[in-house]
């Protein structure tokens, strides 16, 4: 009867099995029928099925007890975890912020885009937020700014453009005609003339200048005491008194002549020089032993120490979190399909970040169109094949045939066509901008005419 009930259980479904069940199956303790067996003829007797009764029950103890212990393991990095008051949110996402506007701008000069996953990689992401929940804080974060701010881009904007514009490339052949006056020549000397004016002016300053003092001096000898001489008194005493009062006169005549020459402080110096006179160094961050560099300040968050016989600062780990100052005055968002991506507008100039974005969507044929009528548009010249193995598209020339025989294939783009130059290149250019004609000529001049004049 035991054997029958035990071979029962073998065959019941796994998902039918319970958690005390399944758990001594994935600790290979159940089910019975694996001592059994589902073929066993011989009848178990009462010993026999005494002995599995007492092993099923120390296996399922067994089997309880990893369960209590697999469960406080889960829950001791939640005991673990310290709630973050409001103030210490902040701060972590602040400092958060900045570090990856920081690596933003460090990946900018080096040419690449960053996407939100990198944060994760590094660990810039704070402990209290999901990572997708700080790429949403990130990107309403600079959205914020940019609509805080519009009014300063704005004017920034218009002046990037304003000297952009005085800037320009030649259109036609570059001279000064003879009836054209030189206006950069006349610019010249119209600054030559008032540096010239300006000097006289600041003469004439210094002379009334030492006038005053000159007059000043004078009327300080006349108002000067002039010392009594008892009519026993040597001579030699009479001259150094007069000799003590001519020094006096002196002294304060180059006193008050200093403090003319001298600049008047800043008021922002005057105001602060009091309290910096008067505060005492913090604890924190100023050396209070008696060794070579007492009472020296450190920076807030770093440390001195001692490496290889020379002292060098380094981050505090104990020190208390600095909140850190946000500097995303050009970061630039660009949307994709699937996530954004941040660069530095003073560190990569926006047609390269387009093609960036571009090679980063890993769409070829969108990338393969906008090169081509971009070249187009700007130059106008047609787009040589070889130029998208540069970075950072770096598509090979197999790619770039296949993606020139999709094109073909879609039917999407009707005025991108291909051309080549008599040493084989080949070229592609947009009719929007140029004909078949003018195309070959320009690509026969850049393959082959351009090198033969070098």
């Amino acid at each position: 009867m035991a054997v029958e009930d035990t071979q029962a259980a073998a065959a019941a479904p796994e998902e039918g099995l319970s958690l005390d069940d399944s758990t001594e199956a994935a600790y290979g303790k159940a089910p019975d029928a694996a001592s059994c067996g589902e073929g066993a003829d011989t009848e178990v007797g009462a010993p026999e099925a005494a002995a599995i009764g007492i092993a099923g029950s120390v296996n399922s103890a067994a089997s309880d007890d990893a369960l209590d212990a697999a469960s406080e393991a889960d829950d001791a990095p939640e005991a673990q975890q310290v709630e973050l008051t409001p103030e210490e949110r902040e701060l972590a996402e602040n400092n958060a912020l900045a570090d990856v506007f920081d690596d933003v701008r460090r990946q900018s000069s080096d040419s690449q885009l960053v996407v939100p996953s990198r944060w994760v990689k590094l660990g810039l992401v704070p402990g209290h937020m999901t990572s997708d929940e700080f790429e949403m804080l990130v990107y309403e974060y600079l959205e914020d700014y940019r609509r805080d701010h519009k009014d300063e881009i704005a004017a920034e904007k218009a002046e990037r453009a304003r000297k952009a514009s005085s800037i320009r490339s030649a259109t036609r052949a570059v001279g000064i005609p003879p009836k054209i006056p030189n206006r950069r020549l006349k610019q010249i000397e119209e600054d030559e003339k008032a540096a010239a004016e300006k000097a006289a002016r600041e003469a004439s300053e210094a002379e009334a200048g030492k006038a005053g003092l000159a007059s000043g001096s004078a009327a300080d000898k006349a108002a000067a005491p002039v010392a009594e001489v008892a009519p026993d008194q040597p001579a030699d005493v009479a001259t150094a008194s007069e000799s003590s009062v001519s020094s006096q006169v002196a002294a304060d005549s180059y006193a008050r002549a200093d403090a003319m020459e001298a600049p008047a402080p800043h008021v922002s110096e005057t105001t602060s020089a009091a309290p910096e006179a008067s505060a005492e160094p913090s604890a924190g961050n100023t050396i209070a032993d008696d060794g070579p560099f007492a009472g020296l300040k450190l920076p807030e968050g770093y440390k001195l120490v001692e490496l290889e016989g020379e002292y060098v600062l380094v981050p505090d780990e104990d020190a208390a979190p600095v909140k850190k100052e946000i500097h995303c005055e050009h970061i630039v968002t660009l949307v994709g399909q699937h996530s954004y991506y941040l660069y530095d507008s003073d560190l990569m100039t926006k047609s390269y970040a387009h093609w960036a974005f571009l090679a980063a969507e890993d769409n070829p044929m969108a990338t393969f169109v906008d090169c081509v009528r971009e070249d187009g548009r700007i130059y106008p010249r047609p787009f040589a094949a070889e130029d998208l193995a540069n970075p950072p598209f770096r598509m090979s020339a197999s790619k770039v045939e296949d993606t020139w025989t999709e094109l073909q294939k879609s039917g999407a783009y009707p005025d991108i066509e291909r051309c080549e130059a008599s040493n084989g290149d080949v070229y592609f250019f947009s009719t929007l901008y140029m004909d078949r004609t003018l195309a070959e000529s320009l690509a026969e001049y850049r393959s082959v005419e351009r090198l033969s004049n070098v």
